[in-house]
């Protein structure tokens, strides 16, 4: 069936975002009032600033450390200013002159040296100025005190760079006088060297103080000869060490020891992987599970002795080479080394002669090194003496001003701009969380039901019976609904049932109990709702004697049936109070109120409990022919109201369709008839509702 609401009705889009709008409202609202209380509790700031020009001088001379040249870089540079400002050597003296731990003690307590530091540090701010000075600049809440602040701290990194260009100047210049003295020690070794040299190898040097570049060293003859006596020597040691490998060869690993000895022989190249394979196979073979005399193994072991024969006959050949080299070399060595011997009294002394000629070249050169030393001594001294300070202040703090910061209108309008955007935030994120019903037609299209009613928010609370209800309208659209569904199943008593509480289901109940009873049918209505008991309240009626009273056994059907006070509506209300009401609807006299009941009036309607409070609820409605779903619009979850229609359908209970409580709705200018749908209208229906649109002058499907 495609149920829809009135047509005088829709969804009214402005009450649903109301409750999203009001959350936007609050968070806007806390944002601006934060900004507000930010301005207010934020206290004015002072600023002061001291300029300091930098002194550019001459950069550091390369430091020279034994023989090694090293550049290091100069602290004077414009560009290392700046951090200095902030380092614990410029700013720790100011705090303990001033006394500033004292002057920012809390409570009595003195913060640490390194908490006053960061406080310090946080309230400097630098900048560079072209071409070469900086501004020091001090922020804090008292005007006297950020003009002291940036004073002291500009004059105190003054002297802290004066120190340290002092320092700097000394380095270099004590690095300048050591290397003049290693010079001075490095010239006096040498002419020593020098002329014990002379002295051992009777030269005769008319001037042993000056350079002469016609005097050469003399060559020398026997390098050739002593370079081949070493590699013959390295070639008998290598033949000997290759016949000793051999002697100590190992059979029980022979190809391993073969292999490493590195023969470069083509035959043992050829047995060798013969051998391994050999070996191989006869491991493989005793594995598998053979014998040492399985005849397979034993022809495998015949391979394997048959080729180690070979092998060792083969090594035996190039032992007997080996030893024929060894001997020839030795006999080479011979010769050789009498040849040198013979030469060897006459190189001497032209070695002799070289080294001296070579010591006085060096003795020379480091003369003109001690002299060069000597040059830079003097120019480091001269400029040390004539170098300026590294810097001066060119313009004292004097007045202290505010800071140019954020203005309070600017902070009020960004907090109003942040505020409006995380309360937009929040309320889609309101939104996309939401899982309650939000239209009839997720309804439809989740649950496969038929939206019976859709009944408007009430703009107050729900009147009595005694009062007109302005959703009258609406819930004759559920009645003319409900007689149309049910009639198809022939359902004369019917559950009205919900996931949860606090969906409206009693007033709906009521209300249709007494649409019903306004169409001249004998309406029944009995509150099954024993815990939470509501239609008694509703009508007015006294609920001392009911339902439980009925199926405990203590009254008749006829004696708890009470008037209503509305014609052809009757009211059984839930009595007092079961020990357990799971018990009571599962008795055969539960069975029996409900044939009585069909029996007696042309429609039964049973206010059922929430079907996740009570299971007596499920038993009401299996006994039931028929049950309506009950849902709160933007409240009740489309999940717990699947779970109802699940459980009703696993009980064979026929769902009629889900009546839509409590939804945001606006009512067209209009006029309009009940909305049913006209498919599922009888022939009767279709005839009476063309002539009621006729005597109101209402035309085609307005009719609907």
């Amino acid at each position: 069936m495609n149920a829809s609401p009135d047509a005088t009705l829709h969804l009214d889009h402005w009450r649903i975002m109301r409750g999203r709008v009001g959350l936007a409202i609050l968070v806007f609202l806390l944002t601006l009032g934060g900004a507000a209380t930010f301005i207010y509790l934020n206290p004015q700031n002072y600023i002061a600033s001291a300029t300091i020009d930098i002194q550019t001088g001459r950069t550091q001379r390369p430091v020279i450390q034994g023989s090694t040249t090293e550049s290091t870089k100069n602290p004077n540079l414009e560009e290392s200013q700046p951090q200095a400002v902030f380092s614990h050597d410029v700013l720790d003296p100011i705090i303990r002159r001033l006394d500033l731990r004292t002057k920012w003690s809390q409570n009595g307590e003195s913060p640490s040296l390194e908490s006053a530091y960061d406080k310090l540090r946080r309230m400097i701010v630098w900048e560079i100025l072209p071409p070469h000075s900086i501004r020091i600049n001090v922020q804090a809440t008292s005007p006297k005190e950020v003009t002291l602040l940036a004073n002291a701290i500009a004059q105190e990194y003054i002297d802290q760079q004066t120190l340290q260009q002092q320092a700097t100047a000394k380095k270099e210049e004590d690095q300048v006088l050591n290397e003049m003295r290693l010079k001075e020690t490095t010239v006096s070794n040498l002419f020593a060297e020098a002329s014990r040299l002379r002295t051992a190898a009777g030269y005769v040097d008319p001037n042993p103080d000056s350079s002469d570049a016609s005097l050469r060293p003399e060559e020398s003859t026997t390098p050739t000869s002593e370079e081949k006596v070493n590699e013959i020597q390295a070639n008998i040691a290598n033949l000997k060490s290759r016949l000793d490998a051999l002697d100590h060869l190992k059979s029980d690993n022979l190809a391993q020891s073969v292999g490493l000895l590195n023969l470069n022989d083509p035959v043992l190249e050829q047995k060798l992987p013969l051998y391994q394979n050999a070996l191989a196979e006869k491991a493989r073979l005793l594995s598998s599970g053979l014998g040492h005399n399985h005849p397979d193994v034993r022809t495998i072991q015949g391979q394997i002795d048959a080729i180690e024969e070979q092998i060792h006959q083969e090594i035996a050949n190039i032992r007997k080479g080996l030893s024929a080299q060894l001997v020839t070399a030795q006999e080479n060595l011979v010769t050789i080394e009498t040849n040198l011997s013979a030469n060897q009294n006459g190189q001497k002394r032209k070695e002799a002669n070289a080294q001296y000629l070579e010591t006085k070249q060096r003795y020379d050169l480091a003369q003109e090194a001690l002299a060069t030393a000597k040059t830079e001594l003097k120019s480091v001294t001269t400029e040390t003496a004539k170098q300026p300070k590294p810097a001066v202040i060119s313009k004292l703090a004097t007045v202290a001003g505010t800071t140019g910061g954020i203005s309070a209108s600017l902070i009020l309008l960004g907090g109003a701009a942040i505020g409006l955007l995380l309360g937009v935030l929040l309320a889609l994120l309101a939104g996309s969380l939401d899982t309650s019903i939000k239209t009839p037609q997720e309804i439809e299209k989740r649950l496969h039901l038929p939206v019976l009613a859709v009944i408007p928010k009430p703009n107050r609370e729900a009147p009595g019976t005694d009062r007109h209800d302005q959703n009258d309208e609406a819930y004759q659209v559920l009645k003319t609904n409900v007689q149309a569904t049910r009639q198809k199943v022939a359902a004369s008593v019917v559950a009205v049932v919900s996931g949860g509480s606090k969906t409206s289901r009693s007033t709906t109940t009521a209300r249709l109990a007494m649409a019903y009873a306004a169409g001249e049918q004998q309406t029944l209505v009995i509150d099954a709702a024993l815990r939470r008991p509501t239609q008694h309240k509703f009508f007015g009626i006294d609920n001392r004697i009911g339902l439980s009273d009925y199926l405990r056994g203590e009254k008749r059907f006829d004696e708890i049936i009470r008037d209503s006070g509305i014609p052809n509506l009757f009211i059984v209300t839930s009595g007092s109070s079961p020990t357990s009401a799971t018990k009571l609807f599962g008795s055969m006299k539960c069975v029996e109120l409900v044939n009585t009941a069909k029996e007696w009036f042309d429609v039964v309607i049973f206010d059922c409990p929430p079907i996740r409070e009570s299971d007596g609820s499920l038993v009401i409605c299996g006994l039931a022919e028929a049950a309506i779903i009950v849902a709160q619009h933007r409240r009740s979850p489309l999940s717990m109201v699947i779970k109802t229609k699940d459980a009703l359908h696993n009980i064979g209970t026929n769902v009629l369709g889900v009546a839509l409580n409590s939804a945001y709705m606006r009512r067209r200018k209009k006029k309009s008839l009940p909305n049913l749908a006209v498919h599922d209208r009888s022939k009767d229906e279709l005839a009476a509702a063309e002539l009621q649109a006729a005597s109101k002058g209402l035309r085609g499907d307005d009719a609907y």
